[in-house]
């Protein structure tokens, strides 16, 4: 497949594995599309919520379409990251929660406005980028948003791009199929002290431990499920 038709996720120490599945989920509908997970070394990452697996080098991935940077922790501490997104210049650029202080660092943001994580406006100053209140922000080929389920309806601006309409309502309806197909699953992954306790007590009051996928789907809301407005119209030369 060709290289521009790449769907390339960020992974590195520290990353959320909450992002990181929200993005996989979306961006891997897209048509035509293969999806990998980046990093400087092939392998597994662990961040809050879960770990993730590495099955791409930066190296291996030179012209991806759509990136997306989640966020986590010391994500701005990335150089080797951050100079392969200062080279591949993809058409789409997503980043959620911290994850926009990478980009800042990576010098991608320079005086711009973007969505991130409440804590990270003095970051973001430091690399020469300023915070929104918005949840949202669509700069060009630039999309930031504040993390969680926003950045569910950052990768449906991505979708529109690509497919429409028709595309954006076919990822939505996949949501709400997946999470309630995951609620309706019994319990299981239980600790031996949560199935203990329960015998003790003649039943079984744990409930399931979800991982990042479920609790991503758990946290998408009706409003994160509706309509995105139209992409920005790129010029000629940095369409893909």
């Amino acid at each position: 497949m060709d290289a521009s038709s790449t769907t390339a996720i960020v992974a590195y120490q520290g990353v959320s594995a909450d992002e990181a599945e929200i993005f996989r989920f979306a961006l891997s509908q897209l048509p035509d599309f293969r999806t990998v997970t980046v990093g400087t070394a092939r392998g597994q990452v662990a961040g809050p919520g879960g770990v993730q697996t590495i099955d791409a080098t930066l190296d291996e991935v030179n012209a991806p379409a759509v990136v997306a940077v989640p966020g986590g922790v010391g994500t701005d501490r990335q150089p080797e990251i951050a100079a392969w997104l200062r080279r591949v210049s993809p058409r789409w650029l997503l980043a959620s929660s911290t994850g926009s202080t990478l980009l800042a660092a990576a010098g991608l943001l320079d005086d711009a406005t973007v969505a991130t994580h409440w804590l990270a406006g003095p970051l973001l100053e430091h690399y020469g980028a300023h915070a929104s209140h918005d949840r949202l922000v669509v700069n060009g080929r630039v999309i930031t948003c504040s993390g969680g389920p926003t950045a569910f309806h950052a990768a449906l601006v991505v979708a529109r791009a690509y497919g429409g309409a028709d595309l954006v309502a076919q990822i939505s309806a996949s949501a709400v199929t997946a999470r309630e197909q995951r609620r309706a699953q019994p319990p299981r992954h239980r600790s031996l002290w949560a199935r203990l306790g329960g015998a003790v007590r003649g039943h079984d009051p744990a409930p399931p431990e979800l991982g990042p996928l479920d609790r991503a789907l758990d946290d998408l809301g009706p409003l994160d499920l509706g309509p995105v407005g139209p992409p920005p119209v790129a010029p000629p030369h940095e369409r893909r």
